[in-house]
């Protein structure tokens, strides 16, 4: 027996609220915290009339991170690449991937949602997207004027218009030969247009709306008990989403203020963004709606499956089994058995601190050494003295009733603030340590780069540049690697039918239902400034190495064409450009030079080969002539063999008929004979006549 709704609405909602990252916790606490320090915010304990100066050392940090991961993401030829299963797999691997790739970048706002989720990573620990399947109808309105209905029909045909109203008309138009009116029908229409296509939806989920179950070890949300996302919808979004309305009607409005979370305080601490509309319809009430990927025995047979529950107001909108989670996390410095990592921010929180304390004693020391306080004897003050010492501009003139040595004094105040710079200079460094952030090789002078070895110098530009790329790599590895397949099947599932796509600058068919399920794959990430510039110098030594090479004589064997064109491809591609063919050709397209002699002896040979065809083909034909005569030949005599045949064979028929008449009158003139002989014995023998 299945659990009823009450049973999991109670689950459920169970589970989002001991989830981490749920309002009030410490984890939403940290995140608002180093949100603030983001937006360099005060931090509550300034006093009234001393400096509130407040550093930007951790937008510092993630401003200077975020353009490289945004460069090695954004610029490489592809970001994915599944591997092949074997050799005739090839073509549809790369396929996959070109489409993939294609799905991210131009059906997706791909720049916003990678900066959106780094810069949620490196502020709030945790950047998360959500990915899925959007079949949802979009609807929108076409007006069209002055139809004929030939033009009415077909537009009727088109099975996504739905028509609105009609209008039917009477137009003239004059003949411009006979100069007669005619009138003739047209239609005004207005059409409904209905399309519903579905692709591949990814959206940014703001930290303080994710959820996911408190006993959670790994930044991977799959394999977490649950994981949800916790938002307010309006009304009209509900209805859009496919529930029933009369259900939507009846659900309970969210309280009208509800930033009431620290996070939420945090992200819109704007006073006109506190403000509640009272004006809005009611189509635009907030609901709280909670989506849960939840792994759960809802059929009490004891296993668990993975289900897609929504709650709103205390009431299940949809509750069916699901193939997996939409969520993808990506964390800068995951720690071990944790789903929350440690953010960037984090890292120099403190340092933002301790540095916006020693700024504010540095300019309070230095506010006093300039106006430092004064000291009056009051028997000495007039009526106008107090007034004079407090104007503060050049030239003033102070009034005393007493010589001024003997009614005034300023109480000096030394200038103790340069012995702080030192501490600032070490709190830099510990910021560049801990994060590979630094702007001092941008502002070093001809004069001190002289002083800094070259090998030392590219070393700690390495180790730094090393500290975004490992960012990088971490964040290609697991949230990007899982939302690319998480991709691959969603299109693999849900889009039956083709599509025609422009592909590496060509037009391909794409049909995804006849893809194959894959796993291996591997993440691209492009190079960043710093290490572009560096492969540029040791790609050039490498090219005056190979030029080396080619003037000694060891071109063809040492160094051949094709080693040429990869250094000059790997040039062209450091240089920020994707096409290498656009400024070098492939080796193995170009023809090799000959040697003149080469060439002519080449030549004769061809034409020696061309004469011996020649010959052959005179000899076969005239053998063939041959052939023919004497076919003809022994036809003729077949003929006339034929002729002589016939001929003998009448001259016999000719003797046989003359025979068969000579032996007929034999025959005949025996028989008369005979006939009278018979007579003649008749007549001579007595008896015979008795």
């Amino acid at each position: 027996m299945a659990l009823t709704d009450k049973e999991l609405i109670s689950i459920v909602d169970g589970e989002m609220e001991s989830a981490m990252g749920s309002e009030g916790g410490e984890i939403s606490q940290e995140r608002a915290k180093a949100y603030k320090y983001y937006l360099s915010k005060k931090f509550g304990d300034e006093i009234s009339g001393q400096s509130q100066l407040v550093t930007s050392d951790v937008a510092e940090v993630v401003d200077g991170i975020m353009p490289s991961l945004l460069k090695m993401f954004t610029t490489a030829d592809n970001l994915v690449s599944f591997d092949a299963i074997g050799p005739e797999d090839e073509d549809m691997a790369a396929q996959c991937s070109d489409y993939v790739n294609y799905t991210f970048f131009k059906q997706n706002p791909a720049f916003e949602i990678m900066y959106s989720w780094f810069f949620d990573a490196l502020v709030q620990k945790n950047g998360i997207v959500k990915a899925w399947w959007d079949d949802s109808e979009i609807v929108t309105t076409e007006n069209y004027t002055s139809l004929t209905r030939t033009e009415l029909l077909q537009l009727l045909e088109d099975e996504e218009l739905e028509p609105v109203e009609r209008l039917e008309r009477t137009e003239s138009i004059k003949n411009p030969e006979t100069g007669e009116i005619i009138d003739y029908q047209v239609h005004d229409i207005e059409f409904k247009r209905i399309s519903n296509k579905g692709q591949v939806r990814i959206e940014n989920v703001p930290p303080e709306e994710y959820r996911i179950s408190n006993d959670s070890r790994s930044i991977d949300p799959s394999k977490a008990r649950m994981v949800g996302h916790e938002r307010l919808a309006t009304r009209s979004d509900l209805l859009s989403m496919g529930f029933d309305k009369k259900i939507v009607n009846s659900l309970p409005s969210h309280a009208e203020n509800n930033l009431d979370s620290d996070e939420k305080i945090a992200r819109y601490d704007k006073t006109d963004d506190d403000q509640y509309s009272s004006n809005r319809d009611r189509s635009q009430d907030e609901i709280l709606l909670r989506e849960a990927y939840i792994k759960i025995d809802y059929e009490q047979n004891g296993r668990a499956e993975l289900r897609q529950v929504i709650t709103a107001g205390h009431q299940i909108l949809y509750n069916e089994s699901a193939d997996s989670q939409p969520f993808h996390v990506v964390c800068p410095q995951p720690l071990p058995h944790k789903h929350f990592g440690r953010a960037t921010a984090e890292k120099v929180m403190d340092i933002q601190e301790v540095r916006s304390n020693l700024l504010r004693q540095i300019h309070d020391n230095l506010y006093h050494t300039n106006n430092p306080g004064k000291n009056v004897y009051e028997q000495a003050i007039g009526e106008n003295t107090i007034d004079d010492l407090m104007t503060t501009r050049v030239g003033r003139i102070a009034r005393f009733s007493r010589p001024v040595n003997e009614a005034y004094s300023v109480d000096a105040v030394p200038f103790t603030a340069a012995a702080s710079f030192p501490m600032l200079e070490y709190w830099d460094k510990t910021k560049r340590d801990r994060t590979g952030v630094s702007s001092d090789s941008e502002g070093l002078s001809p004069e001190s780069l002289k002083n800094i070895q070259t090998s030392v110098l590219s070393q700690a530009v390495d180790l730094s540049k090393m500290k975004i790329e490992a960012i990088a790599r971490i964040f290609a590895e697991t949230g990007i690697k899982s939302l690319l397949l998480h991709i691959h099947e969603l299109l693999l599932k849900h889009q039956n039918r083709s599509q025609v796509v422009k592909l590496r600058n060509r037009w391909v068919e794409i049909n995804p239902s006849s893809w194959r399920t894959r796993y291996d794959m591997t993440v691209n990430i492009g190079l960043g400034i710093g290490t572009r510039q560096q492969n540029m110098l040791t790609l050039n030594d490498i090219w005056e190495k190979q030029k080396d090479v080619i003037s000694g004589g060891g071109g063809g064997t040492l160094v051949t064409a094709g080693n040429v064109y990869n250094t000059a491809s790997e040039i062209v591609k450091n240089a920020n450009y994707k096409n290498a063919d656009m400024f070098f050709t492939q080796a193995d397209s170009i023809e090799p030079p000959q040697d003149p002699m080469a060439e002519q002896q080449m030549a004769l040979a061809q034409r020696q080969q061309e004469l011996d065809a020649a010959n052959l083909e005179l000899k076969q034909q005239k053998l063939q002539v041959e052939n023919e005569q004497k076919a003809n030949d022994r036809s003729l005599r077949a003929e006339k063999q034929a002729d002589d045949l016939f001929v003998a064979m009448e001259k016999i028929a000719n003797q046989l008929t003359e025979m068969e008449l000579v032996s007929g009158r034999e025959a005949s003139k025996a028989q008369s004979e005979n006939k009278q002989n018979v007579e003649a014995q008749y007549r001579n023998d007595p008896a015979t006549e008795k």
